[in-house]
């Protein structure tokens, strides 16, 4: 891969991680992808309503450290850069750094749910926001109500 193209989407890392493809990578968010980052209860229901809705879908990281999930979308033009430790969805996008696992890595912190396809797909952007409203809904019915 042409170095100055890999500049654009990989941080500056240690050589040895380099050279190790079993360590995750450090890549800028906003380039040829955003994150849309939940709560990993949330996403894993988000997830089910999108098979459950025969969507293709793109990528999804687990961070099982931070119990999170994200689904990479398309990068949008003028995405905002969330910074904060929100409750709810937060989207990275350009000026963002997101952690991707290793590609053959199946245990540890961070696990890929859905590996990038060699096709390079994504999951539309309003399609993760439709499925992370129906998993919200789907969880605040879910929940005991008090008498």
């Amino acid at each position: 891969m042409n170095a100055d193209v890999n500049r654009t989407r990989t941080a500056v890392v240690p050589q040895d991680m380099i050279r190790n493809p079993h360590a995750p990578r450090l890549v800028a968010a906003g380039e040829t992808f955003d994150v849309i980052e939940v709560e990993d209860r949330l996403g894993f229901e988000a997830l089910g309503a999108l098979y459950a809705h025969r969507v293709a879908v793109g990528p999804v990281i687990s961070d099982r450290r931070y119990r999170r999930i994200g689904f990479l979308v398309p990068p949008a033009s003028a995405a905002p850069v969330s910074r904060q430790r929100a409750v709810g969805p937060r989207h990275h996008g350009r000026g963002a750094w997101i952690t991707v696992p290793p590609s053959d890595s199946e245990d540890g912190p961070l696990v890929w749910l859905v590996p990038p396809s060699p096709e390079g797909r994504l999951t539309a952007l309003h399609h993760v926001r439709a499925a992370i409203a129906e998993a919200a809904r789907t969880l605040a019915d879910s929940r005991p109500r008090a008498s």
